[in-house]
Parts: C-alpha cells; structure tokens; sequence
C-alpha cells in the first residue's frame, strides 16, 4: 500500500465515521463548549472580589 493510497483510505474512513455519527459528534462539541464555558466562568470568579453566601441568596431570592 502506497502512502497516497493509506491517506485516501484514512481520509474516506474518517469521512464515513463523520458522517455515520454525527449526532454523537454534536453531543461531544457541545459537552466541550459547555466545559470551556464554565472553566471561563470559574477563572473569571476567581478575579473577582468575594460576596457573602447572604447576600448571593438574597440576590437570588429576588430573581424569583
């Protein structure tokens, strides 16, 4: 087998599982984005001046 003839078939395989499973595919982008957005989420908290739990929780009661 030559080496243009492996990448065609590499190529072609990795086509057909891209295809064949896209729905897994788009729940595993969307696991990473949702993982990327809280490690965003936790670095900008952490930049940030501390808040009493009291006050979260009234925050949070008037948001009902």
């Amino acid at each position: 087998m030559t080496q243009a003839s492996l990448t065609r078939s590499i190529k072609q395989a990795m086509t057909e599982t891209l295809r064949d499973n896209r729905d897994a595919i788009r729940d595993l982008l969307a696991e990473v984005l949702e993982d990327l957005a809280l490690l965003n989420a936790i670095r900008a908290g952490e930049r940030t001046r501390r808040v009493k739990r009291e006050v979260v929780m009234r925050a949070l009661a008037r948001k009902k």
